[in-house]
């Protein structure tokens, strides 16, 4: 007769004996191995979590930036150094000359010297950044418009007299605009912001 697992235990029986002999020496195993279990799903659990919500790495740029406009970003950070620091000058040197053009006619005429040298090495410098094609040719309008204007400055500091030196703001203000007008178009150009307004 087939023995079924779900009868009555019988202690006469030696299979139910031995059937009860390997549940007791199942229990302590189990035992032992469930907390081991249990601690393992525990740092499962933690593992997963951690890393589901660790922020993600941001994918690559599936397109890189073309030559071109590597070079228009160089070229727009490196107009933006120089203009910043000519700007700067110029604006303590002017401020200088303006406290001097009424009553001290040998430090205003240095100031405006002052101004040109500024005014050529911003040039200089100009000339040497690697612009765009499409670009360079406003560089160059803004280096004409810029030594227009300081030929102006050139004969002002040339003056003899206070008068004469005066005589000549109007002409450099004009010169100024000018240059103004290539400085906005290059900005434009580099897509860089306008000149604040000062």
């Amino acid at each position: 007769m087939t023995r079924s697992r779900y009868r009555n235990f019988d202690p006469a029986d030696p299979a139910d004996e031995y059937d009860g002999y390997q549940r007791n020496r199942a229990g302590p195993v189990i035992m032992a191995i469930a907390p081991i279990v249990a601690g393992a799903l525990v740092v499962a659990g933690i593992w997963f979590l951690g890393f589901r919500n660790r922020p993600q790495a941001p994918s690559p740029d599936p397109t890189p930036p073309s030559p071109a406009a590597v070079q228009l970003a160089a070229a727009a950070r490196s107009y933006q150094t120089l203009a910043d620091a000519s700007d700067k000058q110029l604006d303590v040197e002017e401020d200088a000359y303006a406290d001097d053009e009424h009553d001290d006619l040998a430090a205003a005429k240095a100031e405006l010297r002052a101004q040109v040298a500024t005014e050529r090495l911003f040039d200089t410098d100009l000339a040497k950044i690697k612009f765009p094609a499409s670009v360079e040719a406003t560089a160059q309008a803004l280096i004409r418009a810029n030594e227009a204007r300081f030929r102006v400055t050139l004969r002002q500091a040339r003056a003899r007299t206070l008068t004469r030196l005066q005589a000549l703001d109007s002409a450099r203000k004009l010169g100024d605009a000018a240059v103004e007008v290539q400085a906005e178009l290059i900005r434009k150009e580099l897509h860089l912001p306008p000149v604040p307004s000062s």
